[in-house]
């Protein structure tokens, strides 16, 4: 009887939410730039419930909120480290047999050699080292340490980093709903918001510690970068507020190489942006002093990293990816134009982009498959940006480069990674999700303003899809997947069965 309730209340909620929608819905009348101070609210009762929903969760599952200890401690351990004047981390004695290994990076030959290691570190010259960026560290754990004597969890790292992406997103969108969209209906900014932010996070909620920790801090500052780009760009009061929003999305952008390098490879936005501050203004040396200072903090921030590369790896490239102690020998991952790796790179966009979805026999029936076939709503977007109202929008409001650059990201992300890694994982589409999101904004924006029949009909389905998205991303979170919390307490996910067919499957 209890599961049958918890139906009812599940169901009922989402079906007063659709009918909240509905054609012709009082809140579908007020467009994003009307909106008044209580929609105002309500919007930011969504994006804290947002935040909530996938940030207290995080520390459901013992493997990754620490109560069992493995291998995820190394932004911790780098954090004392640094305490103690030391760029390596402190793992103890080093095994002799790992020494004398002629390739220390073949897992095979480890095994067989019976080698004792830290699973998943960065070793050089007989010491372990942090392979994922060091930027998260300065940004959460050191201070964290400093100012508490203890230890920050990893996976406390990524709910705070979660929540800052999920806020960035809304301000991102509303930003460009404001300057481009004003049509734009409230309440499909704000479905739409919360289904692209929880989209880009949603294996976080799985697994936050300590992969995602690199993932969710790359993401929170190129979501905030791209956010001072366009306010420097399209919404500042004269040159100076335009250089300060610059710098600081140069900032931030800079920050995002030392989390993870491939969501910075987003910093190619920065371009068409500045393409777009510098059109139609006089080339003097008042505009080259504004873009050198937007640009200085590239430079600093680059530098920094640069060195501390060096000074670990004797390589201002490498942040210790090719020497990392894991499944694969990374130190073979190298970028070769062969005709087999092309093929490679091909497959890989295939795979992570375009392959068809599939499906399980099981609860939740859902399985991991590209990133378009996990959420066609983003497949939409892309196939209504080809329209020829769509493009004559983007030529006319200046955004055609700025969405040429943004539709090549994914490809030229997964491209990258398909060579310097030798398998793929479903954490690593998060270097996409967000991207394929904004995408999708953009055309769904432009469909909507563009519309002269059908608004009614489209404010009603533009929420009802993303009200699809956000259930999906629930279901993938409920596959019991990388020790998560219902692989983890298995006993959960029949409950959640039971509440979802009216306690009829089990």
């Amino acid at each position: 009887m209890k599961f049958f309730l918890a139906s009812c209340a599940f169901w009922g909620a989402a079906a007063a939410a659709v009918f909240a929608v509905r054609p012709g819905s009082r809140l579908n009348r007020p467009a994003v730039g009307t909106a008044g101070w209580p929609l105002r609210s309500a919007a930011l009762v969504l994006m804290l419930l947002l935040i909530l929903l996938c940030v207290l969760p995080m520390g459901l599952s013992p493997v990754w909120n620490g109560e069992i200890p493995e291998h995820r401690g190394q932004y911790e351990g780098m954090a004392e480290s640094i305490l103690n004047g030391r760029l390596y981390l402190d793992c103890g004695p080093v095994d002799p047999k790992l020494l004398e290994m002629s390739d220390p990076y073949d897992l095979d030959l480890r095994r067989e050699l019976g080698v004792q290691y830290p699973w998943d570190h960065a070793f050089y010259k007989g010491r372990y080292y942090m392979y994922f960026g060091v930027v998260p560290v300065f940004l959460t754990f050191l201070p964290y340490r400093i100012l508490t004597g203890l230890p920050l969890a990893a996976y406390h790292a990524t709910q705070i980093f979660t929540a800052l992406f999920i806020a960035g997103g809304f301000a991102l969108f509303y930003l460009l709903a404001k300057k481009f969209f004003p049509a734009l209906p409230w309440s499909s900014w704000a479905a739409l918001s919360a289904a692209f932010c929880g989209m880009s996070v949603w294996y976080a909620v799985d697994a936050p510690a300590m992969y995602c920790t690199a993932i969710t801090s790359a993401l929170c500052l190129e979501i905030w970068s791209l956010f001072f780009f366009i306010k420097a760009v399209w919404d500042s009061a004269g040159s100076r507020q335009a250089v300060l929003f610059g710098m600081l999305g140069s900032f931030l952008g800079a920050l995002a190489f030392g989390c993870r390098p491939t969501i910075a490879l987003a910093n190619l936005l920065a371009a068409p942006l500045l393409m777009a501050y510098i059109k139609g203004k006089k080339f003097d040396r008042a505009l080259l002093g504004q873009v050198l200072l937007v640009a200085l903090p590239y430079l600093v921030v680059g530098g920094l990293l640069m060195l501390y590369n060096y000074a670990r790896f004797e390589s201002p490239f490498e942040f210790g990816v090719k020497y990392q102690l894991s499944v694969s020998n990374q130190s073979e991952c190298r970028l070769t134009f062969t005709r087999r790796q092309l093929a490679e790179i091909g497959r890989g966009i295939w795979d992570n982009l375009f392959a068809p979805p599939e499906y399980s026999g099981s609860f939740p029936y859902v399985s991991f498959g590209s990133a378009l076939a996990n959420f066609p709503i983003c497949a939409a977007g892309i196939l209504l940006l080809l329209r020829k109202k769509a493009l004559a929008f983007l030529h006319k409001n200046g955004l055609a480069p700025f969405t040429a650059v943004l539709l090549c990201l994914p490809f030229l992300i997964v491209a990258f990674q398909t060579v310097m890694m030798s398998f793929q994982q479903e954490r690593y589409r998060m270097d996409i999700y967000w991207l394929l999101g904004l995408l999708a904004f953009l055309s769904f924006g432009i469909l909507y303003q563009t519309a002269e029949k059908g608004k009614r009909v489209l404010a009603f389905l533009l929420p009802a899809a993303a009200y699809a998205t956000v259930f999906r991303s629930f279901l993938f979170w409920l596959i019991p997947y990388d020790r998560n919390f219902t692989e983890y307490y298995p006993e959960y996910l029949e409950r959640f069965a039971k509440v979802l067919s009216f306690g009829l499957l089990y």
